[in-house]
């Protein structure tokens, strides 16, 4: 498995990815650009918007794995500023998300960790998480939501903390989770802790 920095080429496979990472919120976003004409499929908009679109949800801030059967996965993060290009398309379901962002300005979120449902159980989320926080500069941030339990026990494992939760505002009926959990964690170099990407 090799960890490397997505090119743009890279768009399709991200935004399919980023849609499972959010358990299909990106496809309820992103239907904004079929309602208005421009797309036929909420995914076809996503695509455009990660390879031609700069700013935090760009190809250029995406880390892909890769196995010899091809992309198995990715992950995506960013630098909290506060500043307008932190946010996501304006939705009232993303409230409490961007609420959450709001209390972990000057961390790097990790926004997106995907992998394909036939390469699971073999570490690359794992590994796509200790390459992201190696790239932070500083701490880091994750949120995901309460019911995704696979994924707490990962990113406290890896040395995330709780910080605080919000309302999930369900967008289909295919969820039960309640709330988004926001969690952080040092800089590594604060923790002393080294990770290498191969």
């Amino acid at each position: 498995m090799n960890i490397r920095p997505a090119t743009r080429a890279d768009s399709a496979d991200i935004v399919i990815l980023d849609d499972i990472a959010s358990s299909g919120l990106a496809s309820h976003v992103l239907e904004v650009g079929v309602r208005d004409g421009r797309y036929d499929r909420p995914l076809e908009f996503g695509r455009d918007g990660y390879a031609f679109i700069d700013g935090p949800f760009s190809w250029k801030n995406v880390l892909i794995a890769e196995t010899e059967d091809g992309i198995a996965g990715m992950s995506l993060s960013f630098e909290l500023t506060g500043g307008p290009g932190d946010q996501d398309l304006s939705d009232p379901v993303l409230d409490p998300l961007e609420a959450l962002k709001a209390k972990a300005i000057g961390t790097r979120l990790i926004d997106s960790v995907a992998v394909y449902t036939r390469f699971r159980g073999q570490g690359i989320g794992r590994a796509l998480v200790e390459a992201e926080l190696s790239r932070a500069t500083g701490p880091s941030s994750i949120i995901t939501h309460d019911t995704n339990t696979r994924a707490l026990s990962l990113y406290q494992s890896l040395g995330f903390e709780e910080q605080r939760r919000a309302a999930y505002v369900a967008f289909s009926k295919n969820h039960a989770a309640a709330q988004w959990v926001l969690l952080t964690r040092p800089a590594l170099q604060s923790r002393g802790a080294q990770t290498s990407v191969q």
